[in-house]
């Protein structure tokens, strides 16, 4: 599919030239470079599917699966936090400034939840939403359409396989997996391949691609919130995006898996 060599031969290109030019996570620019990254593939899926005739729905037209889209990383973040006490020493308000100790811990804490969800549903729905866009208008735009014929779920592993590795040379330079990079690789592939039902789910029932871009915006405003009280002993158990999110999302597969069977269709 030339979309997909373009998408990633633009991609990693990009990606190798801020790394030789002394880029990564952390530095100044990695921000413009990573919103540059994301917006490759949907100017790719949009370029394409203008060359063939494919439409792209963009509709502004809310339901209830645009709230479960907003909510779903909301749930999935404070879900996790739990699951991640076996697997990580509880730091509380250590993780927080200095200077706001002088507050008790549990209000801190309290404090810091409830800011980060508003301030992640409110990112979710603005500024995240543009951003995620430009992923969406590819792997669940384009490729979708492209892949729809083979049905829901083997299209949703041929999505996520893709969309994983699409993220390698970010996840090389230490973004999500700071300390493990090159597990971190295969750990990010498996929770694209996790996520995507859901963002196909939210794309199909919420009649837009909007629907999946805030979905997408909003967990990348809040999945942080999943290691603020935690010591990061592994960067692969903890969090949403370690194994308690991989759990949760599994869960919810199973969940719309026998949704769909019992329904006797895709979503």
């Amino acid at each position: 599919m030339k979309a997909l060599y373009w998408t990633f031969g633009l991609s990693w290109s990009l990606a190798l030239l801020f790394w030789l030019w002394g880029g990564g996570v952390g530095t100044p620019a990695y921000l413009a470079f990573s919103a540059a990254y994301m917006w490759v593939p949907g100017l790719v899926a949009l370029y394409f599917s203008r060359k063939e005739g494919l439409r792209l729905p963009l509709a502004l037209k809310p339901n209830r699966h645009w709230l479960f889209a907003w909510l779903f990383p909301v749930g999935l973040t404070l879900f996790s936090i739990p699951l991640t006490l076996p697997l990580a020493p509880w730091r509380g308000a250590a993780t927080l400034p200095k200077e706001a100790l002088a507050i008790p811990e549990s209000a801190l804490l309290w404090m810091a939840f409830l800011g980060g969800i508003l301030g992640g549903l409110l990112a979710g729905a603005t500024v995240n939403l543009l951003f995620a866009l430009g992923e969406e208008l590819m792997w669940r735009g384009y490729l979708w359409a492209r892949l729809k014929p083979k049905g829901f779920w083997p299209a949703s592993l041929e999505i996520g396989l893709v969309w994983g590795l699409w993220h390698a040379p970010l996840v090389l330079m230490g973004h999500n997996y700071p300390n493990t990079p090159i597990l971190g690789v295969g750990a990010m592939t498996l929770f694209t391949l996790l996520l995507t039902p859901a963002l196909l789910y939210v794309r199909e029932e919420g009649g837009s691609l909007l629907a999946p871009a805030l979905l997408h915006g909003t967990l990348n405003g809040v999945a942080g919130l999943s290691l603020l009280p935690f010591e990061r002993t592994h960067d692969l158990l903890v969090g949403v995006l370690g194994l308690p999110g991989f759990f949760l999302l599994a869960l919810f597969n199973l969940w719309l898996r026998r949704s769909v069977d019992r329904e006797g269709a895709g979503p």
